[in-house]
């Protein structure tokens, strides 16, 4: 219980920063937007139907790759640009989306080589998925869950480390490894909060449908909106505290020390 009331305190202090800075909210709204576009112009030319889909060959995979390429892009580089903003104002300054996206695009080039090794990778796992059984699909989710704890702070390592592009991922995982070990706290607080947010909303909507019709769907859409930029900006300032904390051991603007020292659990040898 205690781990869970620190989890939902860590939410409550992200809160308190993002609302310093609640423009970059509209950062997670540019990259659906760009991520939505991506995906019709891809739609409408990869030339893909069923007889590909049923072969499951090269003629399907490489499509897929290129598709991944470009979302890993677009999400990472508007990733990076919230946890530029978050950890600008963390550090005393007065972020703005400018600033957030100048910060992301001096480490273009590096965005772009980690969205093709994550891209390479994500195709690799969907194809293997795609070929084997239950048992193999089971491994291979959990080959892709180890794979996103590897990749934890790739995000902030990108944008805010200028390293080689081949020690991204073993920077992430040697901060991972350093202060968090086997077991990672905080970051199921946000999930959870998600969840609960989501719920109330569906709720809602059912409740409003009942009253007035087809109306409903539309405050639907756009309190789904509102959620995906809050809780997507909010995870960015998450991160980039515990980044920032992992690397250099001290507390940032807007949270308690004794707070985020707790979300981290010393690995057990």
């Amino acid at each position: 219980m205690d781990r869970i009331t620190r989890s939902f305190q860590l939410v409550s202090q992200s809160y308190r920063v993002l609302m310093q800075d609640s423009e970059l909210m509209l950062l997670p709204l540019a990259s659906g937007v760009v991520m939505a576009a991506v995906i019709a112009v891809f739609a409408l030319s990869a030339g893909i139907n069923e007889a590909t889909i049923q072969a499951r060959g090269p003629e399907l995979y490489v499509p897929i790759f290129f598709l991944y390429v470009a979302l890993y892009g677009v999400g990472i580089f508007f990733q990076c640009a919230v946890v530029a903003g978050a950890t600008e104002r963390m550090r005393g300054g007065e972020p703005t989306i400018a600033s957030a996206l100048a910060a992301a695009s001096r480490r273009i080039a590096a965005i772009v080589i980690w969205a093709i090794l994550a891209a390479t990778v994500g195709v690799v796992l969907r194809a293997i998925h795609d070929r084997v059984g239950l048992v193999g699909k089971i491994v291979v989710g959990l080959i892709g869950a180890a794979w996103s704890l590897a990749t934890f702070f790739v995000v902030p390592v990108l944008v805010l480390e200028d390293i080689y592009i081949g020690d991204v991922l073993s920077r992430s995982m040697d901060v991972f490894r350093e202060t968090w070990g086997e077991t990672f706290v905080g970051g199921a607080s946000l999930g959870f909060a998600s969840f609960c947010a989501w719920m109330a909303l569906s709720l809602a909507t059912l409740l409003l449908f009942s009253a007035i019709g087809m109306p409903a769907m539309l405050l639907f859409g756009t309190g789904a909106i509102l959620l995906m930029m809050f809780f997507s900006a909010m995870q960015g300032v998450y991160v980039a505290a515990l980044y920032r904390y992992a690397t250099e051991g001290e507390a940032v603007s807007g949270f308690d020390r004794s707070t985020l020292a707790s979300a981290f659990v010393e690995k057990r040898n």
